[in-house]
C-alpha cells in the first residue's frame, strides 16, 4: 500500500522544505536587526546572521521533518492499524524528539519515496504491456469501440472537478496556516493544537472532495446509468485533451455492469490501493471479474487476500469486511453450483439494498437461480423486476430474453394440456368393421416407397427441448 503514498509524499515533503525554506529567509532578509532570532539561542543566531543560505536550508529540512512525521504517522496508521490517539499522544508529550527524528528521517524517506515510484511505475508499465494497452488514453479509445461519449454530462463533469480542485486549494492552504503557527507562534502547546486541528480538518476536507463525486456516482447508483456514469467521469478526467483516468473503481463497477469485464480489469491496473479500505475494495471488484471471466482460481485468490485485510474503524469496519467477504464468497458458491446457498444470500440483499442497480442485481440472479431450478413463475416476476429497475443495466436485455424462453415453454405446456384434453376416438370392433374401397394415393413426401410412412418431424413428441441452463448442474449465469 505504502507505494501508492510515495508521489504525495514527495510532493508534500518539496512543498514543506520549500515553505520552510521561505520563511526562515523572510525571517532573515526582512529583519536586518535579527530581533526575529531573538528565540534562538545567541551562538545560533550569531552563526544564522553569517550564513543565510545554510539557514534558509536548515529551515526547509526542519519543516519537512514536520511535515515528514505526520506522513510516518499516517503510514503507520494505514499499514500496522496504529489508532490516532497514539499519535497524537507522542505529538503532545515529546513535540522535540519527534521534530528531530522527523527532520533526521527527510533524506531516508525521499530516497524511499522514489525507489517505490520507480517500482509503482514498473509494476504499472508490466501491467499494461501484458493487457497490450499503452494507458489510461487507450483505455479509453478501447471504450469509444463499443460506446460512445455522451456529450450532455460535460458540464455536470466540469462543475464536479472544479468543486474538487477547490477543496485541493482549501487543503493547500492549510498546510500554509500550520506553518505560520509554527514560525510566529512560540508556544508549543498551541502549535501542538494546531496541528491536531489540522488533521481533523484534514479528513473533513477529504469528506468534501469525495462528495463532489456524488452527481457522477447517482448516474449508475440511482439511475442504472453505467454509460452516463462512465462519460461523466471521462469528461472529469480529462485536462487539456488529456486523460488521466480517476475514480477507477467506481468506473470498473459500470464496466461490470455492462458485462465488459475484461476492459474493468485494465482500468483496476491503475486503481491506487493506499489504504486497507481501497485493498478491500479492489479485491471485491476482482471477484466479480473473474466470476464474469468463468475464473475460478482467481476469484478463490481475491477471497484469500480479502480475507487478510483488516479495517481500522471498529464495528462499522467489521461490519463492512464481513459484508465483502460474504459477497466474495456467494459468487464462489454460485459457480460451484450451491444455489440454494446463493438463492438465500440474494432474498437477504435484494431487502436491504439502498440503490436501484443493487436491487437490479439481486432480483437478476435471484431469476437466475430459479430459472435454473425450473421455478419458471418465480424467475419471470424477478426478471419482470429487472427490467422495471435495472435501467441501462446489461441484466435488462438478459432478463427480457429469459423471460421469452419462459413464454415459449408456458406457450409448449399449454399445448400439450389442449391434446391430452382431446377425447379419444370409439374403438371400432370387428362386427362395426365397415369395407371401404379407397384408391392408393400418390407417393407423398413421406413415403417411404415400399408401402410404409415414415414418422412426421414435426409431431407434439418432438417439441423443442428445454433450454440449456434447465438443469441444475449448468451455470445459471451462461447466456450472459
Amino acid at each position: 500500500m505504502w507505494k501508492y503514498r510515495c508521489k504525495t509524499q514527495l510532493i508534500t515533503l518539496a512543498l514543506a522544505f520549500v515553505c520552510g525554506a521561505v520563511a526562515f529567509g523572510f525571517l532573515l532578509y526582512a529583519d536586518p536587526s535579527n530581533a526575529s532570532l531573538s528565540f534562538l539561542p545567541p551562538e545560533l543566531a550569531a552563526y544564522a546572521a553569517g550564513n543565510k543560505i545554510a539557514m534558509c536550508v536548515s529551515g526547509g529540512l526542519v519543516v519537512a521533518g514536520i511535515a515528514n512525521i505526520i506522513l510516518i504517522g499516517q503510514l503507520l496508521m494505514t499499514q500496522f492499524q496504529v489508532s490516532p490517539i497514539f499519535i497524537y499522544l507522542f505529538l503532545f508529550l515529546m513535540p522535540s524528539y519527534l521534530i528531530l527524528i522527523g527532520t533526521a528521517l527527510v533524506i531516508p524517506m525521499v530516497i524511499l519515496s522514489i525507489v517505490g515510484l520507480i517500482q509503482l511505475k514498473t509494476g504499472r508499465d508490466s501491467a499494461f504491456r501484458r493487457a497490450k494497452i499503452t494507458g489510461d488514453t487507450e483505455l479509453v479509445r478501447i471504450y469509444e469501440l463499443h460506446h460512445k461519449l455522451d456529450p450532455q454530462y460535460k458540464a455536470m463533469a466540469e462543475e464536479c472537478r472544479k468543486n474538487a480542485d477547490r477543496a485541493a486549494s482549501i487543503y493547500a492552504l492549510g498546510i500554509v496556516a500550520v506553518m505560520c503557527v509554527l514560525f510566529f507562534v512560540n508556544n508549543i502547546l498551541i502549535m501542538m493544537l494546531a496541528i491536531m486541528a489540522y488533521m481533523i480538518i484534514f479528513n473533513y476536507i477529504a469528506r468534501y472532495r469525495a462528495s463532489c463525486m456524488i452527481p457522477i456516482t447517482k448516474l449508475l447508483y440511482e439511475q442504472c446509468d453505467p454509460e452516463a456514469c462512465i462519460s461523466a467521469i471521462i469528461y472529469y478526467s480529462t485536462r487539456r485533451r488529456k486523460v488521466r483516468l480517476t475514480n477507477q473503481a467506481l468506473l470498473a463497477q459500470c464496466l461490470i455492469y455492462l458485462n465488459d469485464p475484461q476492459l474493468a480489469q485494465d482500468v483496476l491496473i491503475t486503481f491506487p490501493r493506499k489504504d486497507a479500505a481501497s485493498v478491500l475494495t479492489y479485491w471485491s471488484l476482482m471477484s466479480y471479474i473473474y466470476y464474469l471471466m468463468k475464473d475460478q482460481a482467481g476469484l478463490e485468490r481475491s477471497y484469500e487476500e480479502a480475507t487478510k485485510v483488516r479495517l481500522n474503524f471498529g464495528h462499522t469496519g467489521v461490519m463492512i469486511r464481513s459484508e465483502e467477504l460474504n459477497s466474495i464468497k456467494n459468487r464462489l458458491d454460485l459457480m460451484n453450483g450451491d444455489f440454494s446457498e446463493c438463492k438465500r444470500y440474494f432474498l437477504q440483499s435484494l431487502k436491504t439494498a439502498v440503490f436501484p442497480f443493487q436491487k437490479a442485481d439481486a432480483a437478476y440472479y435471484i431469476g437466475l437461480i430459479s430459472f435454473v431450478q425450473q421455478d419458471y413463475g418465480l424467475a419471470a416476476m424477478y426478471f419482470r423486476q429487472v427490467i422495471q429497475t435495472g435501467g441501462k443495466l446489461y441484466f435488462v436485455d438478459n432478463a427480457r430474453g429469459y423471460l421469452e424462453k419462459i413464454e415459449e415453454l408456458d406457450a409448449m405446456d399449454q399445448a400439450q394440456e389442449q391434446q391430452a384434453s382431446l377425447p379419444a376416438l370409439p374403438a371400432v370392433t370387428e362386427s362395426e368393421t365397415v369395407t371401404v374401397d379407397v384408391q392408393e394415393p400418390e407417393a407423398s413426401s413421406e413415403d417411404a416407397g415400399d408401402g410404409t410412412r415414415t414418422p412426421s418431424e414435426t409431431g407434439p413428441a418432438d417439441l423443442p427441448a428445454k433450454p440449456e441452463g434447465s438443469s441444475g448442474e449448468n451455470d445459471p449465469d451462461e447466456d450472459k
